[in-house]
């Protein structure tokens, strides 16, 4: 994992806690991905014309409520978000990277919805993201 989704990974956890839930979901990995808006996979949302308040607006008003008491220390993945970190892994190897980055969690969660999600609702697409993150690999490769 790049420093980055590391970050959004951690800010997950965070949005799950401020929320009040028990369990970290696909929705607060989403949410976690809205921290880092220089990212490959923010910007894969921006370059489709979605500001990122408005899936924070989006997202936030999928979640359920917040839990009875308190929210334990450790916050666990729900098996949703579990599948989702799994994709993240097969998103970066298919495409033949050899790290796990922010456009890896946003293509896994594209996937994981399959066009049914908060993201597709608000007219992100797959196939457009990962043109995008494709090219802006390539642009940040030949600037090296």
């Amino acid at each position: 994992f790049t420093e980055r989704a590391r970050n959004v990974v951690v800010a997950s956890h965070n949005e799950a806690r401020a929320a009040g839930h028990g369990e970290i979901r696909p929705e607060h990995l989403t949410l976690g991905l809205l921290t880092e808006p220089d990212a490959l996979g923010a910007g894969a949302i921006v370059a489709q014309g979605v500001p990122l308040e408005t899936v924070r607006q989006a997202v936030t008003a999928t979640l359920p409520p917040p839990a009875a008491g308190q929210v334990a220390e450790f916050i666990p993945y729900d098996p949703r978000a579990k599948k989702v970190l799994e994709l993240t892994f097969r998103q970066a190897l298919r495409m033949g990277h050899n790290y796990i980055g922010t456009e890896h969690i946003l293509l896994a969660l594209l996937e994981f919805d399959d066009g049914t999600g908060v993201l597709a609702g608000l007219g992100v697409d797959k196939s457009t993201a990962e043109a995008h993150i494709t090219a802006a690999v390539a642009a940040a490769l030949a600037g090296h």
